[in-house]
């Protein structure tokens, strides 16, 4: 039967870990030894069956039987648990090391999974030979028992630095799709996040006939702001802003950072009454806050333009335009207000 095999990015995977795990290991000295001069004494060479494992062979499986005892000639081996792209890594072993002793010893199914990481040549010793070896080194049990339990003490550790690893990853993977998806100033959503989540939110109006509104703003004289008080503090007005926007809207409601001094807010199911309150709500509310930036006290105002589905379009970026032409009538007319879109008619749609 031929040898199972497990992948090259699956063997790259246990390599890495053999690296840090001999970074951070001690010397030690092998008890095996004892069983290989024993055996030599004994001139029962010949009567040891030698195996050569290629890099990534499965050289014994976790829960299935197994009588064999194996010594390590040469070669590295890894004795992990679990599936092989997520094993959870319970040591090593090297030259002189032994492996399966505690399926001979407990007489049960192999505890663990033992891979080979590079060429490995073993020596093969069955249970009689084994338990002979025992019998005449009473001193060698109790060793071996010892070395056993600091085993099982480490695998112990190994779970829980494991335990700690896979948290790290999840942590990671976490950081990375917020990454992709909000804005590091401010936590809000960003752009990208902001045209799936109007086009799901649009997509769901139009099969049951609801509306969705959108407030475009935007803050004035913001260049201003950072000519006068430098960088920081324009930063200090948008994250201040950001959390006065969450503050004004419902909780179904989702605001996003355009871009720049920009913010949106998208307001599912909304009525033209509802948006309009809201928009003025969040222009007032602006209009009295005063954001501390060291020894500045920073006042600032904001224009709004709204529009609505499917009032002022019939998808996403239709409904943007018509929010932005909307913000631009409100710089014109000399900010700090709010517009909401005028309703085409049919022969202003079709110059």
């Amino acid at each position: 039967m031929s040898p199972q095999i497990i992948s090259p990015s699956d063997l790259e995977q246990l390599l890495s870990s053999y690296e840090y795990y001999e970074q951070e290991k001690g010397q030690e000295t092998t008890l095996f030894f004892q069983l290989l001069i024993w055996v030599e004494q004994k001139q029962m060479l010949q009567m040891l069956v030698e195996r050569i494992c290629q890099p990534g062979e499965i050289i014994i499986q976790e829960n299935k039987p197994g009588d064999v005892l194996y010594l390590i000639r040469t070669g590295q081996v890894a004795v992990i648990k679990g599936d092989y792209r997520r094993p959870t890594i319970l040591g090593f072993r090297g030259n002189g090391e032994a492996i399966g002793e505690m399926a001979l010893l407990e007489n049960r199914p192999r505890y663990a999974t033992v891979i080979a990481l590079n060429t490995t040549i073993l020596w093969c010793l069955n249970r009689e030979m084994f338990h002979q070896f025992l019998s005449e080194n009473p001193a060698f049990g109790l060793e071996l028992m010892n070395m056993l339990s600091a085993r099982i003490r480490e695998s112990d550790d190994e779970r829980l630095r494991g335990s700690v690893r896979e948290q790290q990853q999840v942590e990671v993977l976490e950081d990375l799709s917020k990454q992709a998806t909000h804005d590091p100033l401010t936590g809000l959503f960003n752009r990208r996040h902001l045209d799936k989540i109007l086009d799901g939110e649009i997509a769901r109006a139009q099969r049951t006939g609801s509306t969705v509104g959108l407030l475009l703003s935007d803050i004035d004289h913001f260049k201003e702001i950072n000519d006068r008080y430098g960088h920081k503090a324009g930063d200090v007005m948008l994250q201040e802003l950001g959390k006065l926007l969450k503050k004004c809207v419902r909780l179904a409601d989702v605001v996003c950072r355009y871009g720049g001094e920009e913010f949106v807010v998208i307001m599912p199911g909304v009525s033209m009454s509802t948006l309009s309150r809201c928009a003025e709500e969040i222009r007032s509310r602006v209009d009295e806050l005063f954001v501390e930036c060291g020894s500045d006290q920073i006042h600032t105002t904001i224009s709004l333009g709204a529009a609505v589905f499917p009032l002022h379009g019939s998808n996403g970026d239709e409904i943007l335009v018509c929010a932005d032409q909307a913000l631009y009538q409100a710089k014109r007319e000399g900010r700090n207000r709010v517009v909401i879109c005028p309703v085409r008619t049919v022969s202003e749609n079709s110059e």
